[in-house]
This record gives C-alpha cells, structure tokens and sequence, in this order.
C-alpha cells in the first residue's frame, strides 16, 4: 500500500477497479506476501494468530474486491474491528461471465457485476474472509445480493488446481448493462464505458439533449457523483433498453 499521492490515484473513480494482487498471497495489515502454489495458507494464519480456512468464508471477488486496498478500506471503515488478514488467490470460473452493474455508485463509477452465461470462462481472485470480514464487506454492497453457487453448475479452478465445491459471489440487483440489443457489455476502464453510454439515449435532459456521460472523463465523475443523477441512473439504463436481468439459476455446465 503505497502513500497517500499514491492511493488517491489508485482509487480514483476514473481507475476502477484498481489493483489486484500481482499473485496469489495474504493481505497482512499494510503488507501482501505473496505465496507460491505450494503454499500452505492455513500455516500462514496460524503464524499470524487468524482463523483458519476452515472457519472462513470463500468469495469470488467481482471487481473492487479484488483490491487489496479497497478491502483494507472496507475493513477500516466498518463499526466494529476488523482482522486485515486476509487470503486472496487467483482463479478462473465457468460459465460466468462479468460486466457492469446497471446502476452509479456513491463515488461515481459504474462497478461490475456478474452474469451467467454457459461457456464463458472469466479470470477472478477469491478470498477466504472471517466471520467479521464478511459482516463488514456485506454492509458495503447495498446494491448487491451474496449468493452461493456450486462449483458443479459454475466450475471454479484455483491457481494451484484446487476446485471448490461451494462458494458466494455477489450479483447486482439491478441486473447489467448491454449493448442495446441483448449482449451484455463487458468490463471495460470507465471512459471507454462513458463514451458507450453517451451515444445512447441514457442520461439525456430532455431540454438540451445533452448526456451526463458526455464529456471528459473527470467531468462525467464529477456529475455521477450527484446524488440526483444517480437516483436517476437505474431509470435511465432501463429506459434506454440497456437492462439485462441476471438469473444464475440457469447456470448450467457447459
């Protein structure tokens, strides 16, 4: 975790997602030591007097959550303490497939979220949380539900070839973005996704035709991050037609 120039440049709206790990490994406090594949994590949180594996929770982290400092920042910032140890491996998961969440966060980006789609085969980081974790990373996701999949219906292959049987990831409740005709949008850096939305109908005032995502990029931040604009976003995405429902019951091996 750099200083403090360094973090408000990598969690900058205009950066999302920001930074995964460089490989697999534990969050430390500050720290991140990466592990190699062989790695035994339980060893390492019992070094670090953290709980188990076994007593944790797996989640596949879609988007932000596959930083570091954004989880240490969710940590912080939750009412009650919360352990900033935290093991986070890379992996890749079946037959889902990510892209944005179709509404505006707080801070003025357009997040992601997942969609199933037999087929797709999506790179992901997991973490193991602790039971505080997973209360104080709930209680940042307001717009999201936890759901638990299988890993029959979604494989999920760990970097060091383990494949879990269960595990949660959490889906938008509000569905994603498409292109306009039914294909989901995926997951692309937020200017490039501002100039998509600008030329659709989404977000346009009726008096001067002009789209909040229209612009430059810093602009369109400064103006997402209105609260009126975003109580207006979820109208707008649907209105548009550039809402697909998600449904991860149709999951199915493909």
């Amino acid at each position: 975790m750099g200083n403090e120039s360094t973090m408000s440049v990598r969690l900058d709206p205009l950066h999302y997602p920001w930074d995964p790990p460089e490989a697999s490994g534990v969050v430390l406090g500050e720290d991140f030591l990466p592990l190699g594949l062989a790695a035994d994590l339980n060893a390492v949180l019992s070094g670090a007097d953290a709980a188990p594996l076994g007593a944790r929770s797996l989640v596949v982290s879609i988007g932000s959550n596959s930083s570091p400092d954004v989880m240490r920042r969710k940590f912080a910032n939750y009412g009650q303490p919360v352990s900033r140890i935290l093991p986070m491996v890379r992996g890749r998961l079946h037959n889902i497939g990510v892209g944005h969440s179709a509404h505006v966060s707080t801070a003025g980006y357009i997040a992601a979220a997942p969609y199933s789609r037999t087929g797709k085969c999506t790179t992901v980081w997991v973490s193991w949380l602790d039971e505080g974790q997973l209360l104080a990373l709930d209680a940042t996701e307001h717009n999201y539900r936890r759901l638990e999949l299988n890993g029959k219906d979604c494989g999920l292959v760990l970097d060091n070839g383990e494949r879990p049987a269960t595990f949660s990831l959490y889906a938008s409740s509000w569905g994603v973005l498409n292109d306009g005709h039914g294909a989901e949008l995926p997951l692309m850096d937020q200017p490039a996704l501002f100039g998509l939305l600008a030329g659709s109908l989404t977000g346009r005032d009726l008096e001067d035709e002009k789209s909040v995502f229209e612009g430059p990029p810093e602009r369109v931040v400064e103006q997402l991050a209105l609260a009126s604009v975003q109580a207006g976003a979820k109208d707008w995405f649907r209105s548009a037609g550039l809402v697909t429902q998600v449904d991860f019951d149709s999951v199915r091996e493909g």
